[in-house]
Order: structure tokens, then C-alpha cells, then sequence
């Protein structure tokens, strides 16, 4: 464990060195490209070389793509640097399925699809994946119940109670939520009598859902569960800002909680740098130049693998907007400086659309005297060089979740508690594809 803490602690320091020096990129909104000139921040080599660069070379040469292009030095070792610090995205099978397990609970071949009903094809992905991880995690921590935080319609604890015979509670704040899900519950089990004797049904695992607002580590300590729970897993499965940090905190303080699969999720509305923040968590991370910008936060939390495979397509004519939308702030702070980052209607892009069609939809219901558009002609034919830009500081977001990953193995590590960080999901699927997983021996 001394070696995996120190390899970790490396790691952060890494990272944090990379992202200090190129946190100007990060924080760069494309919002204000042509209003600061962002271009021009760029080093001249870097400026020379992607000047009349396809948006669709980059995207080959961040994918690792045969390219005849070359690139500034500086800028394909940041590239690689990148790549080799950032924790490995590509989904692996981690579990073990244990088949026997199916043959109990809903385990009916007809009723292979019972569970994904109602279900988008993200979801369906990441709580099939999820709730194979926690079962397989559960057994191992010979522990048969779990607690699901922010288990909205219920869909996850549906799976783990009905299907793997986990003793599941679901913890939401919206209480429609809860009554949807057990209208799901019913209309399952409704479906369910077609095919098991009235001996299984009576033996069915079913779910709990409660109603909570989670905001304080005490809340945890004094929650109110069934007889059956008596030590259970904790399981957030996306959990927004700071809740992700607290279950793993929970998970260390309670001597109930015997594991604990939390996948991340929305790290731009983590609490940072105070005494219960969100982030750092660990002491190694919290002694260190550690901070990062609501902005490098929100940009970690970005598609990266999908932008990429659409700029290797040849498909990013749509992000032409972001160039549309940062000509109009150059407008609008030209016409009078207090309209600067005024909110405008989010338009998206359509083939036939023109910068005057989309200021009239950005702008609609909004007073403002009368645009020259024609003064941003020039501005408007340089949006390949927005999306450039774009796509060299999204280059630099798994580097920032990689310190926000890592500081939470780290904080486990710290409280001698083993653990290891898998990505499980498809991250073509699913963006934020790493399950951390703790378990106390």
C-alpha cells in the first residue's frame, strides 16, 4: 500500500505541474476569443502550425491516428504527456459474473430486457455495467446490502434487489421520483408473475426508496434503515459536486459501511479549499499548490473520446456556433461594455444558418440596438481557429480529472483503507467511465 501511495502521490504532483503551467489555456473561455484575441496567447510555433491545420488532423494526431502532419515539439510532448499521466479511459471487464447468482431472483431469460425497459441507452449502459461491479464487489465483501444515493426512478436498485438479491435502498431527494420508481417497482413484479412460482415471488428481494436531502456527514450517521440493512455498501452512481466526496468520507467514518462504488460526476460544482470542501480531500493534496478554476473543472467534465471521434470524422461544422456566439460578444461589448457575458439563448446549429439568423434567435426577446454584423466578417471566417482552440484545452481536461480521481484514492489510502480506480463504462458512452472502488478487510 506504501508503494501505491507514493506512486499516487507522484502522480497528482504530475499533474498539478502541467496543468499550472498551461492553466492560461484551460481558462480560456471560447467565449471571449476574438474579444481578447485568444489566438494570439497561443506560442507563435504552436499559432504557425495549426493556422492551416483540419480541426480533423488534430483530432488524429489526440487519437493516436497515422497523420502526415508535424506539430511543434512543445506541443506533441504536452500531447504525450498528457496521455501518459491521465488515468487510462478505455472501459475493461472487471467483473466476474457469478451465473449460478441468476438463477434466483429475476434471473428468467425471458425477462433479459424486464430491467432496461424505460431506460435511454446511456443509462442502460452505465447501471447494467454498474450493477454487475457492485454485485461482484458486494459478494467479495461478503456484504448483502447497499445504499444508492441519488437512485432517482430506481432503476440501479431495481437491477441489485430484484436480480442479484441485494437488499437495496434507494436515497432520493424528489419525492415524484420515488413514487415513479415504485410504480416501476409494481409494474415489474406484475410482469415478473408470468413466469416464476408463487415460491419465488414470495422470495423476491425488493427495493427501498427513501426520500432525502443530503447535506452534512451527520444526516449519514443517523440514517434511518430497514431491519435487513444492518452493514451495507455505499453505490453513487454520478453523484453531483460535493456528494461523491461525502459517501467516501461516510464510507471511512462508519464502521457499517463495508464498501463503497462511486463513479464521478459534475466536478465544476465541487466546494473547493475549506474545511468540508469537495476538494482536495486528502491531506497529501490539500499541503499542496493544489487549486483549480471552476473553469478546468467544468471542461474535465466534457466528452473527450466523442469530440475527438467527431473531428476524425471530418464532422465539426456544427461547432461553427462557438465561433457565431463568441463574434456576437465582440458585438455586443463593442456596443456598450456592460452587455459583456450578457446570457443569450443557447441556439444550435443547423446547416442553413447564418451568424445574422443566429444572433436573431441568440438574441430574441432581448433588447439591444441594432448590430453591424458586417464589421465581424473577418472574425467569422477564422472559426476553425475557435474550434483549435477548443480542442486544445479540452486536451487538457483529463489531466484535471485525473487529480480530482486521484485525491479521492488518495484520501482512502491515507485511512488504510485498499482501493483501486477501474473504467469500467465506455467512455464513447459514458464520459465519466471510473468506478472507484474501497472495500475494508
Amino acid at each position: 500500500m506504501l508503494s501505491q501511495v507514493n506512486t499516487i502521490k507522484t502522480a497528482i504532483e504530475m499533474c498539478l505541474k502541467v496543468i499550472k503551467t498551461y492553466e492560461w489555456l484551460l481558462d480560456l473561455y471560447v467565449l471571449d476569443f476574438f474579444v481578447n484575441n485568444h489566438w494570439k496567447k497561443l506560442p507563435a510555433s504552436w499559432q504557425q502550425s495549426l493556422e492551416n491545420l483540419d480541426p480533423k488532423d488534430l483530432g488524429d494526431i489526440l487519437s493516436g491516428n497515422p497523420t502526415i502532419h508535424l506539430l511543434p515539439l512543445s506541443l506533441l510532448a504536452l500531447f504525450k504527456t498528457i496521455t501518459s499521466l491521465s488515468i487510462p479511459r478505455g472501459n475493461i471487464d472487471c467483473t466476474k459474473t457469478n451465473v449460478a447468482e441468476e438463477k434466483y431472483g429475476c434471473g428468467h431469460p425471458k425477462l433479459k430486457n424486464l430491467f432496461i425497459k424505460h431506460v435511454k441507452l446511456k443509462k442502460r449502459h452505465e447501471m447494467t455495467k454498474m450493477a454487475e461491479f457492485v454485485s461482484m464487489t458486494a459478494r467479495e465483501s461478503n456484504c448483502r446490502a447497499v445504499l444508492d444515493f441519488g437512485s432517482g426512478l430506481g432503476h440501479l436498485i431495481r437491477i441489485l434487489s430484484y436480480k442479484y438479491n441485494l437488499h437495496s435502498v434507494g436515497i432520493e431527494m424528489q419525492t415524484q421520483l420515488t413514487v415513479e420508481a415504485r410504480k416501476l417497482d409494481l409494474e415489474l413484479e406484475y410482469t415478473v408473475k408470468k413466469y416464476l412460482t408463487e415460491e419465488q415471488m414470495c422470495n423476491l428481494v425488493r427495493p427501498t426508496h427513501c426520500n432525502l436531502t443530503l447535506s452534512s456527514m451527520d444526516q449519514l450517521q443517523h440514517l434511518t434503515l430497514p431491519v435487513s440493512v444492518i452493514n451495507y455498501g455505499l453505490v453513487g452512481l454520478h453523484p453531483c459536486g460535493d456528494l461523491g466526496p461525502l459517501l467516501i468520507k461516510h464510507f471511512v467514518n462508519s464502521e457499517r459501511v463495508k464498501f463503497i462504488c462511486v463513479v464521478g460526476c459534475c466536478y465544476m460544482k465541487l466546494s473547493c479549499n475549506s474545511d468540508e470542501c469537495g476538494y482536495p480531500i486528502s491531506q497529501h493534496v490539500r499541503g499542496l499548490d493544489s487549486a483549480l478554476s471552476y473553469i478546468s473543472r467544468e471542461i474535465s467534465c466534457h466528452a473527450f473520446d466523442i469530440y475527438c471521434d467527431r473531428l476524425c470524422r471530418g464532422e465539426y461544422k456544427d461547432l461553427k456556433v462557438h465561433a457565431f456566439r463568441a463574434a456576437l460578444e465582440k458585438l455586443l461589448v463593442q456596443r456598450d461594455p456592460t452587455l459583456r457575458h450578457m446570457p443569450v439563448r443557447s441556439v444550435k446549429h443547423s446547416n442553413n444558418m447564418t451568424f445574422h439568423s443566429y444572433c436573431d434567435a441568440a438574441l430574441k426577446q432581448i433588447c439591444v440596438q441594432p448590430l453591424d454584423y458586417d464589421s465581424v466578417c473577418c472574425e467569422l471566417q477564422q472559426w476553425k481557429k475557435v474550434v483549435m482552440l477548443y480542442t486544445l484545452r479540452l486536451a487538457l481536461a483529463p489531466l484535471v480529472e485525473t487529480v480530482v480521481l486521484l485525491d479521492r484514492l488518495l484520501y482512502l489510502l491515507e485511512n488504510n483503507i485498499p482501493c483501486a480506480i477501474y473504467p469500467v463504462f465506455d467512455p464513447r458512452i459514458s464520459p465519466r467511465n471510473h468506478i472507484i472502488v474501497g472495500r475494508k478487510l
